[in-house]
């Protein structure tokens, strides 16, 4: 006990001498800083020389929120801002229900998960549903933050290259099966796409599913620009796709819909209830979803009326005529 204590003083003193400080986890180092936050500080510089900046680098839409949404956060009447439950409301989930059978999307509220924002939906599902060492394959470009989940969840994102000379849309089944191998534990879609815009055809998603049966994948689908869609073609949700109903994990988020980046409410939807429960112990220990963002949320949960969707619509007819 006297040698331990002997050799512990020494290398304090041997740190000390040194200045030697702990070091950063290899997980710390690997995470890659937001290339859409890099352009913040350039953007703000470039404003205070008087230069008018678009704003293209970020996800905020640039309609006002709606009234309903900042009426229900002015007229909190509560005495106490508890915790809400780790799942959500059941109110509005039951609620949401609703707005997903505006899509034929047939749901239970047991099946929607309340999370932070959808950025916290797409972690849990990495991390309730991938071991370390487990691969992703996701058409690129890309959401640029998927990297930084599976890094969180010590997953390894592999990439299948669309092109504009394409339309970006799907890479032959064959492009996916060159990055299949023993460690393949699924295939994340965004539809319509982040960044392109891309809308997933019938065959596509046909097609995708078939990779997920043959190969026993799960299928992480970020469907939050479905109002987003500036042509007359269907929207197809991965929940559509009938018999891997088990394997689907769709991720959502009022976000974009509602120009209600900040309230952080977004939702992890599955059939799946082993992945819900795996999914539910993350929420505990989180504790609660954003209390003030689900009385917001919840106050029109109804598909909006996208004036944004119909003036992007219009520029674009606009530009290609």
């Amino acid at each position: 006990m006297l040698g331990w204590l002997r050799k512990s003083i020494f290398a304090l003193r041997l740190n000390n001498f040194y200045n030697i400080m702990p070091i950063i986890s290899i997980r710390g180092n690997e995470m890659p800083a937001s290339p859409i936050r890099k352009l913040a500080p350039l953007a703000d510089a470039a404003k205070q020389r008087g230069i008018h900046v678009y704003h293209l680098n970020i996800g905020q839409p640039d309609l006002p929120t709606p009234r309903a949404a900042l009426d229900a956060i002015r007229n909190i009447d509560r005495t106490v801002l508890e915790y809400s439950p780790s799942q959500g409301y059941r109110s509005y989930r039951e609620k949401l229900v609703g707005y997903y059978k505006k899509y034929d999307i047939n749901l239970s509220a047991d099946d929607i998960i309340i999370t932070t924002g959808g950025s916290e939906a797409v972690l849990f599902a990495f991390l309730s549903c991938l071991n370390p060492g487990d691969e992703i394959i996701v058409p690129e470009p890309a959401y640029a933050n998927y990297m930084a989940f599976a890094i969180s969840a010590g997953a390894v994102i592999r990439t299948v290259t669309t092109t504009i000379e394409e339309g970006f849309s799907l890479p032959k089944v064959e492009k996916f099966e060159e990055l299949i191998n023993e460690r393949t534990k699924a295939i994340l879609i965004c539809n319509p796409n982040n960044p392109t815009g891309y809308l997933y055809t019938r065959r596509e998603m046909n097609q995708i599913r078939d990779m997920v049966k043959k190969y026993d994948l799960y299928l992480f689908s970020d469907e939050v620009y479905r109002e987003f869609i500036y042509t007359g073609s269907p929207y197809i949700s991965a929940c559509h796709l009938e018999g891997i109903e088990e394997n689907v994990v769709l991720i959502d988020s009022v976000s974009k819909r509602y120009s209600e980046c900040g309230i952080r409410i977004g939702a992890l939807i599955t059939k799946n209830k082993e992945v819900r429960n795996a999914v539910m112990k993350f929420c505990q220990a989180r504790l609660s979803p954003p209390l003030i963002g689900q009385i917001a949320a919840e106050l029109h949960w109804m598909p909006p009326k996208n004036t944004h969707a119909r003036r992007m619509t219009n520029t674009w007819n606009a530009v290609s005529a």
